[in-house]
């Protein structure tokens, strides 16, 4: 579907103008959501007959680098909208039905941090707190984890007007995602709206009509990681180009001999190293985007090795991208530290996007190593 990604490509300067507003605000610009909307891109993951398009991993990971390109926030709280609306296709097809008939509703989700659920007539009594909830400001309606008495942990689709968002989200990065602490008391949620959390992150779903299509085939922990690097992809791509369009009009290099910039031994390494570490990041990503592609389209199921690799493959190209980035804002000199400067942005959101437990290189790659050795994941999510 490469004309969806010229279509999210060709709003990038409209997100790049409204960066920094999208800082300032703490949350996504209006128009930037209604701008992408026009494109499809928040449609990937839902059914054909919903109006979805089915989207491949490799178009949707290039879709959403491309707003990445444009804007670290807007990149992140897309990929959470998109990715919500595809763990909504796991529920049954009324409540689907239900949900996606506003065209422009979006929909958020966490997965950590639940609170507590007791059985009541008809439903459930949902209470708790859900820090991190990128996207809740525009959100319509928000899946939340709950504990279940008797400690099944379960997911709740839960009205953004039942819940109340505290105004928390003051940070040092991805200022623009908006991810305040939401909450919740005695919220009543009937039983068609929950769903246990196994089922929600694994192969099996509640939707008939959704059966027989091989696309929801896609197991949703691995859809989500693939969507959480493009915004790593596209801010390091974006550092890259404001540094190379700026490297003409850079003059002397201080205390040195060089008259020009482009003309030092450091700029080569500087600029060929974070291409190298970028090209290699996206080749990762491109990699585990194929492989699931792959499966879907041979029938094979994704085992913990698939998914380990995954994981791994991800945290790996997110670390090449943070640490391209970084390479970039120092050579940048003193000048990169105004805040005005593309890369002093930049610098500061995809450090904070590193910090993200499920982006944290280290815990994907020791997934990947487990499955490598033959030992058993140490997760539930695997």
């Amino acid at each position: 579907m490469p004309d969806l990604v010229d279509r999210v490509r060709a709003v990038v300067p409209l997100l790049r103008s409204n960066a920094r507003r999208c800082t300032e605000e703490r949350r996504v610009p209006r128009e930037n959501l209604d701008a992408l909307r026009e494109t499809g891109v928040y449609r990937a993951g839902l059914p054909r007959h919903l109006g979805g398009l089915e989207c491949d991993m490799r178009t949707k990971l290039a879709a959403l680098a491309e707003i990445g390109r444009g804007c670290g926030s807007t990149s992140w709280v897309s990929a959470i909208y998109t990715d919500a609306a595809f763990l909504l296709t796991k529920f049954p097809d009324d409540v689907q039905e239900e949900v996606f008939a506003d065209a422009e509703a979006f929909f958020c989700a966490t997965l950590a941090v639940p609170g507590r659920a007791v059985a009541v007539d008809g439903g459930y009594s949902v209470s708790g707190r859900w820090p991190f909830s990128s996207g809740c400001r525009q959100a319509a309606r928000m899946l939340q984890p709950a504990v279940v008495e008797g400690g099944e942990l379960a997911h709740f689709l839960i009205p953004a007007g039942d819940l109340t968002i505290e105004d928390d989200w003051y940070v040092s990065g991805m200022e623009g995602t908006g991810s305040n602490t939401v909450s919740g008391q005695d919220v009543f949620i009937p039983h068609r709206f929950a769903i246990p959390t196994t089922t929600l992150l694994d192969q099996r779903h509640h939707s008939e009509r959704n059966a027989g299509s091989p696309f929801f085939r896609h197991p949703p922990l691995p859809y989500l990681l693939t969507s959480a690097v493009a915004t790593f992809l596209g801010m390091a791509e974006a550092a890259h180009e404001f540094a190379m369009e700026r490297l003409p009009r850079r003059g002397q290099v201080a205390y040195t001999g060089y008259a020009h910039h482009r003309d030092a031994a450091t700029t080569h390494h500087q600029v060929a190293e974070t291409r190298m570490k970028i090209d290699a990041a996206r080749l990762l990503a491109d990699q585990v985007a194929a492989l699931m592609d792959d499966r879907v389209a041979t029938g094979v199921l994704t085992d913990q090795v698939d998914r380990a690799r995954i994981w791994g493959h991800v945290g790996y190209a997110s670390r090449l991208c943070t640490e391209a980035v970084e390479v970039l804002r120092l050579g940048s000199g003193a000048s990169g530290i105004a805040t005005k400067h593309p890369i002093h942005q930049i610098s500061r959101d995809i450090q904070a996007l590193a910090t993200h437990a499920i982006m944290v290189p280290t815990t994907g790659i020791e997934h990947y190593g487990r499955a490598l050795c033959g030992v058993d994941p140490s997760t539930p999510l695997l």
